[in-house]
């Protein structure tokens, strides 16, 4: 059994959950993640999903062989970008940038901390693995409005979607110009049925008109926090903005810091005499689990009820984080907050 599917027309949804600048923040238990993003040697253009605990840059970056990194803070002209990452881009306006000690130019740093849901130009002196900690965000990209948007997004590892089919249910971003980095330099995507979207890649793509797409499966919660469960549920709205069946799978996974929650999904029940309508847990385990849906036609949208079972927390709070993937390729976590007694913040 599933929980209900509703009309996109007819489902009343609250705030969209968003991370940016204002929210991000660091160290809550049971959030945390490893993502893992290769660099080559070079210019590196890197989306980065995840809120450090300590969000220094000497910290971040510790024993890899970077040497620059920028973000740009404030895009005040429609085309903030350069051919060649390495030419004028930090004599152009809005941009921070942060120099390893020992450079020349390392007392002119501009970029104090590096945070989460938010893409960046990093320069290696040779090819590494950067294992970035922290924790897991939701993603609700911030769009300027008839520019180019330097952003990155969450797709798998293997078999991402390519350009169109991911911005294809957005009307200001489908048929848009795209640039991804090649080789150190920014190079014109021509044919984006063809180049799939890489994890971890950041780009730049324009903006025509407001937008406030977040990819082919839009993710809403109440609280710009995730789920928070007490005594009673909080549910996830999932929406179809592409334009063909999408199929998601929810998968719970334990955060490197602490044990998965005791969850259960709460099936709406119908038929019975003294109770038409019964809401029913369905328990999960206390540990990692997956859960396909059913698929979701173009334009509708599923809500899905969720419950902690408070009484089996180990602490008076406790988290857990949910990775919602769909057949197109897309990756997407929403952390989780479990209360006991349903106290919470």
């Amino acid at each position: 059994m599933y929980p209900y599917l509703l009309s996109g027309t007819r489902l009343c949804v609250a705030m969209i959950a968003v991370g940016t600048f204002a929210t991000a923040r660091g160290g809550e238990t049971g959030h945390q993640r490893v993502q893992e993003i290769a660099l080559s040697a070079g210019w590196n253009a890197v989306y980065l999903a995840v809120q450090p605990v300590d969000a220094a840059p000497e910290k971040v970056f510790a024993g890899l062989p970077v040497d620059t990194v920028a973000t740009l803070f404030e895009n005040p002209a429609p085309n903030q970008f350069v051919t060649d990452p390495s030419v004028d881009l930090f004599k152009a306006q809005g941009w921070g940038v942060w120099y390893a000690p020992g450079k020349p130019e390392a007392f002119l740093k501009s970029l104090d901390a590096v945070v989460g849901n938010q893409a960046y130009l990093v320069h290696a002196k040779s090819a590494c693995s950067w294992k970035a900690a922290g924790d897991a965000l939701m993603q609700a990209p911030a769009w300027r409005p008839d520019a180019y948007n330097f952003v990155g997004f969450g797709v798998r590892p293997q078999g991402g979607p390519t350009f169109a089919e991911f911005f294809a249910g957005s009307k200001a971003h489908n048929g848009q110009t795209i640039y991804r980095l090649s080789e150190g330099r920014w190079k014109k995507v021509l044919q984006p049925s063809a180049e799939t979207m890489r994890a971890g890649e950041a780009f730049w793509i324009y903006t025509k008109g407001s937008s406030d797409y977040q990819g082919p499966l839009r993710i809403e919660t109440l609280s710009e926090s995730g789920l928070l469960l007490g005594s009673g549920a909080d549910q996830m709205i999932f929406r179809n903005t592409c334009g063909h069946p999408l199929s998601p799978t929810i998968q719970q996974v334990p955060g490197t810091d602490a044990p998965a929650l005791p969850l259960s999904f709460v099936v709406k029940t119908f038929g019975d005499a003294t109770r038409p309508i019964a809401a029913t847990p369905v328990q999960m385990p206390a540990s990692a689990w997956d859960q396909s849906l059913p698929p979701l036609e173009a334009g509708t949208a599923i809500a899905v009820p969720m419950q902690c079972r408070s009484s089996e927390l180990l602490k008076p709070k406790q988290g857990s984080l949910l990775k919602v993937t769909t057949d197109l390729g897309t990756e997407a976590w929403v952390p989780v907050n479990g209360f006991r007694d349903g106290t919470g913040n």
